[in-house]
């Protein structure tokens, strides 16, 4: 039996290990934290065909338990790099695999402003997912920074915690209408177009925040979503082809590598939402059953 090892267990590559294991094809996943990836971050979600709205969390177990339920094993490690001989060798930080294909699924990891005393202030007022951490903050002010649809359904769920949330945007909003209409229906929201946060006040924990026009927000959090790039080092070596931080693929979602793809947000599209995610890993799972 040809064995595939899929690297990341969010939509995609859950997706692609449902329809290996249908295909007939060995497929086992590795995933360093809990299946899912960045749905278990997602309040609600309500463009995912088949459900009017249901809870990121929700979703990502019902992904993962069809998956496992198949049989398909979600081997929990860190993939330390990834080579190719007559097949790919994946070494992780407890094991190692052999596999004929390699599916990369591992998404993208939140970009960060680079503001001096972000590092140190990541738990101490500053976080990236607001379902994750912003309970720790009601009653509170807080600040969302962004202006796209994760931002503003950032912004929505602090809402309902806080006592007043400002969405920080350095140019306009990108969101959808209807998130963009929710927000401005939301008393407790002031969004601030064409600002920059330019310092961070804190002693132990944040403080404030100073934006570049000169006005002081006193926030204790603050919460970015303003996307992020995929960490792709352990492919170093490989020569895989990138295309502007992101992998190329081509339509089949084949890298230049013969046998190697990527699937979802790692790799270089237009657009990066869990159903296409979704789709991503059914066809890499398609094309590797043709090859056979």
């Amino acid at each position: 039996m040809r064995k595939c090892v899929i690297i990341g267990a969010g939509p995609a590559g859950l997706n692609a290990a449902l329809y290996l294991k249908r295909a007939g094809i060995d497929a086992v996943i590795i995933e360093k934290e809990i299946p899912g990836g960045e749905m278990l971050k997602t309040n609600k979600i309500e463009n995912y065909l088949g459900f009017s709205e249901i809870d990121g969390g929700e979703l990502a177990l019902k992904m993962s338990k069809q998956v496992k339920d198949l049989g398909v094993k979600i081997i929990r490690d860190k993939v330390l790099k990834v080579s190719k001989k007559d097949k790919f060798i994946i070494e992780m930080e407890k094991d190692s695999l052999e596999a004929d294909y390699v599916i990369v699924a591992t998404g993208r990891t939140p970009r960060k402003l680079g503001l001096r005393g972000e590092e140190e202030l990541t738990g101490k007022g500053i976080s990236y997912c607001a379902v994750c951490d912003g309970a720790f903050y009601r009653g509170k002010e807080v600040a969302v920074i962004g202006g796209g649809d994760s931002a503003l359904t950032e912004a929505l769920y602090l809402a309902d915690l806080c006592s007043k949330v400002y969405v920080i945007v350095r140019r306009d909003l990108r969101a959808s209408d209807v998130l963009q209409n929710r927000v401005k229906s939301k008393e407790n929201i002031v969004v601030l177009k064409n600002v920059n946060v330019s310092e961070l006040r804190y002693d132990e924990s944040l403080s404030d925040i100073l934006l570049d026009d000169g006005k002081m927000l006193p926030v204790n959090g603050m919460f970015i979503a303003i996307g992020g790039s995929p960490e792709l080092s352990f492919l170093d070596g490989v020569g895989i082809e990138m295309e502007k931080g992101y992998i190329k693929t081509n339509d089949r979602m084949e890298t230049n590598i013969k046998g190697l793809y990527a699937v979802g947000d790692v790799r270089s599209k237009d657009f990066y939402q869990i159903i296409t995610a979704a789709s991503d890993g059914a066809i890499a799972a398609l094309s590797i059953k043709e090859e056979g």
